[in-house]
């Protein structure tokens, strides 16, 4: 067999590595995935897979996702992708029959693309070797990293290595290549050796203008190449999947109406969300939800409106609060069907479930799986770092939201994670810090209530006397806000909602 080949023994029941060994599933798991190439070709619905391999009881859309998910992970990086999500519908397994078996053949370096009308493309030009060609396997090792790295990016599609070095040694336009490729940015950059020391150096360059939308460099010892070389490949992936982001919302308020899709309709809605304000948060659910309803399986567009329905609620913006926390568990839960593998909708549902459900159990594991996926997300890292705060775990959110910021320091969003680090600390009870963080947030967002919030019980734990002040301007922004609204949130341990509430209470906000 192959290398990075797998085999399916249909009359064994076992999933085999290339060198026949079996490969360890858990038994649901291995249930699906072998119903899965009894089919294979064909796509089989949620509800038969449920019904064969749950006979007994009700199987949620979350077991089933785990499984997918277990699957998958099994199958590895290369093999994963011959198991596809049929959006709304189910999954179809692909590959070759043999005796009794089915051959599942890896792919080389192309993610699938996903129903959207004009997914983002990418490709990464082999990096040139600068004033060493003996250092071209540094450079070409730099290359591939960077490729898979930017494969994990669900929305983003990044061309196979076998095309993208097609082009090494040739000296063509960009818009020829982007051209050929078929890719709307192409990144290229070169590497240098001086003496123990290299330096990388990278430009993203958008096709159609020609205009280079982030440059940056990486400097790193030599001593342990490989571990260089994943190291290069993290930075240059956490710097550029924000600005690629924003090329992207670009791009989509320059189209006409008329030529509105789905995927559009998402990034217009971005920057609305990060904006936040009630104002913006509505016209943020407005477009995601009309993209949903061109396409009802979008994960990211599923996991932006549960973060905004849920944030909108946690503000009071909503009329029925305990609803919004509803729809927003509701709404993560279908992203994470629609995508299992997708880092963001599981970042996401994490938040969702540890903050308006107290299931930490599931939140923890969903994140652990989202970081697993994508380390090098700063909304990921942002989104467990919020779960970890709330399963009382400060000094692992402290780190992951300090991660966060490390990856965009110049993030639209910088607050998001800066919150998080203000009521870690608060948790932790050092409330000066988580006074300063506050002060900092409002600074530049001051619609934030849940940041005066912690600013009030944060102030009146230290005992400073500008506690009542805050708590006039948040009554302000919010005037129903009370201890009966501060008493339903949801951590993991007593201690903390009553340090929370008592907090609040010393602040001045009233009882109901």
């Amino acid at each position: 067999m192959a290398t990075g080949q797998l085999s399916i023994d249909l009359e064994r029941n076992e999933l085999r590595d290339g060198a026949g060994h079996p490969v360890a599933l858990r038994r649901r798991s291995l249930g699906l995935l072998l119903q899965l190439a009894r089919h294979a070709g064909h796509v089989v619905s949620k509800q038969e897979l449920a019904e064969t391999n749950w006979p007994d009881r009700i199987a949620t859309d979350d077991s089933l996702a785990r499984c997918v998910s277990d699957i998958r992970a099994a199958l590895g990086p290369q093999v994963r992708k011959t198991l596809r999500t049929a959006s709304g519908r189910g999954y179809m397994l692909s590959g070759w029959r043999g005796e009794g078996s089915l051959l599942l053949a890896p792919s080389v370096g192309e993610t699938q693309p996903v129903p959207l009308d004009e997914r983002p493309s990418i490709a990464v030009l082999p990096f040139i070797s600068a004033g060493d060609s003996g250092q071209s396997y540094f450079a070409d090792g730099v290359t591939e990293e960077i490729i898979t790295a930017l494969s994990r990016v669900r929305w983003l599609f990044v061309i196979a290595r076998s095309s993208s070095f097609a082009y090494r040694g040739k000296v063509l336009d960009v818009r020829q290549i982007a051209s050929e490729l078929g890719v709307r940015y192409l990144l290229e950059g070169t590497v240098r050796r001086y003496g123990d020391r290299i330096r990388m150096t990278g430009h993203l360059i958008e096709a159609e203008t020609g205009r280079q939308i982030w440059a940056g460099r990486h400097d790193g010892e030599v001593a342990n190449i490989f571990v260089l070389q994943e190291q290069v490949a993290a930075s240059v992936l956490s710097a550029i999947e924000p600005n690629l982001r924003m090329a992207e919302i670009e791009r989509a308020r320059r189209k006409p109406p008329g030529n509105i899709s789905a995927y559009d309709l998402y990034l217009r809605a971005l920057p609305p969300l990060y904006a936040y304000t009630e104002a913006g948060f509505r016209e943020a659910e407005a477009l995601l939800r009309a993209a949903i309803e061109r396409d009802a399986a979008y994960s990211e567009a599923l996991a932006a409106l549960a973060d905004c329905v849920g944030r909108m609620a946690l503000n009071g913006w909503l009329a029925d609060r305990e609803a919004g926390f509803a729809e927003s568990r509701a709404l993560a839960r279908r992203a994470v069907l629609a995508d299992p593998e997708n880092p963001l909708s599981l970042a996401t549902a994490a938040w969702s479930y540890a903050m308006f459900s107290s299931d930490f159990d599931d939140a923890l594991e969903l994140a652990d799986r989202a970081l697993a996926l994508h380390p090098n997300s700063l909304a990921v890292r942002s989104y467990c770092g919020w779960v970890f705060v709330y399963a009382g775990e400060s000094e692992r959110a402290i780190e992951q939201f300090e991660a966060a910021r490390r990856m965009s320091p110049v993030d639209p969003r910088d607050y998001f994670p800066l919150l998080g680090i203000a009521t870690a600390h608060f948790f932790a009870r050092r409330f000066d810090v988580a006074v300063r963080l506050c002060e900092r947030i409002l600074a530049l967002v001051p619609s934030h209530t849940i940041a005066r919030r912690y600013l009030c019980a944060a102030l009146a734990h230290a005992d400073r006397t500008a506690a009542h002040d805050a708590t006039t301007e948040l009554l302000r922004l919010q005037p129903n806000y009370s201890l009966a609204n501060a008493g339903a949130s949801r951590f993991r341990h007593p201690w903390m909602l009553e340090l929370y509430v008592s907090g609040l209470r010393k602040a001045g906000v009233p009882e109901t």
